[in-house]
């Protein structure tokens, strides 16, 4: 699939209303433009949504009902997406949205799911300029699920290993009390949470489509490891940790950029989680 320029914008709205007058499109039909061509992704939109995380208003945004955007209030979209917009502005990660960033997202609308405010049977996140490339071929997304258990971006190549890499940019120590957090409350992962620290490519992004019920195990592996490592550190808020990277870096870009302490964890813990939990993955590539 295409991933238009805001110049297309115009054009891509005036085929979708052309194709709605001429019962191209049915209520039940959402489709993407893909060359000269149109292609269902999923046959009803209530099997599917997909939450794209953002803070700031975005271009390159496809016309599908299919999708939700996440912002954390009003102040951060000014334009109008005719999308149904989710304000995740409380709960127990509102005042720790940079330092998890997109997860404090997804954690609000797992608590949706959970008391049952929102429902479907298949979940996926974007974020606001990191979607999902889907190709010519795409089959519906039953027929995707029927031989895989899962849709995530394809794995990026690295010149070490994933630990070696994490350290290179990020405080090492961490990493390490990820793998032993899962290797004390998660131990039936902690094989391979060893042995995707030595891979050489990694899943990053945090983008995914999976079925609802490994959504939610995905949600509690990931908050489970996360919660416990803010308790370790004494964590509980945005401002404890810039409090405490201020105290090791030498200038305020640097606390700043490693602000999204919980968010860069969260990355490796999903490629364990991944790799253990999934046996048959369809990759697709993604626009960054």
């Amino acid at each position: 699939m295409e991933i238009y320029d805001f110049n297309e914008s115009k054009l891509i709205k005036l085929i979708l209303i052309i194709s709605l007058l001429t019962n191209n499109i049915t209520n039940d039909n959402y489709i993407y433009k893909e060359t000269n061509k149109y292609k269902k992704l999923t046959t009803n939109s209530t099997n599917l949504k997909i939450f794209i995380m953002a803070h700031k208003d975005f271009e390159n945004l496809r016309y599908n009902p299919i999708y939700n955007i996440v912002v954390d209030d009003k102040t951060q979209l000014k334009k109008n997406y005719n999308l149904n917009i989710i304000y995740a502005n409380e709960g127990k990660l509102y005042n720790f949205r940079k330092a998890y960033a997109e997860m404090s997202k997804l954690y609000y609308i797992y608590q949706l799911y959970k008391n049952g405010t929102i429902s479907s049977k298949y979940i996926g996140l974007n974020h606001y300029r990191r979607y999902f490339i889907f190709g010519d071929n795409i089959p519906y997304l039953e027929d995707i699920f029927k031989n895989y258990d899962v849709i995530l971006n394809k794995q990026i190549k690295l010149n070490t290993n994933v630990k070696k890499y994490y350290c290179m940019y990020h405080i090492c120590k961490h990493f390490d009390e990820i793998i032993n957090i899962i290797k004390e409350f998660k131990p039936d992962y902690y094989s391979t949470a060893k042995r995707t620290s030595k891979e050489r490519r990694m899943y990053n992004c945090n983008l995914f489509i999976m079925k609802k019920e490994d959504f939610f195990e995905y949600c509690k592996f990931m908050f489970d490891i996360l919660f416990e490592f803010d308790k370790r550190n004494n964590f509980s808020s945005d401002k404890d940790v810039m409090d405490y990277l201020n105290k090791i870096y030498n200038n305020i870009e640097d606390s700043y950029f490693q602000l999204r302490l919980q968010g860069f964890l969260s990355e490796r813990i999903s490629n364990i989680f991944f790799h253990h939990h999934f046996k048959k993955i369809k990759s697709f590539d993604i626009e960054i």
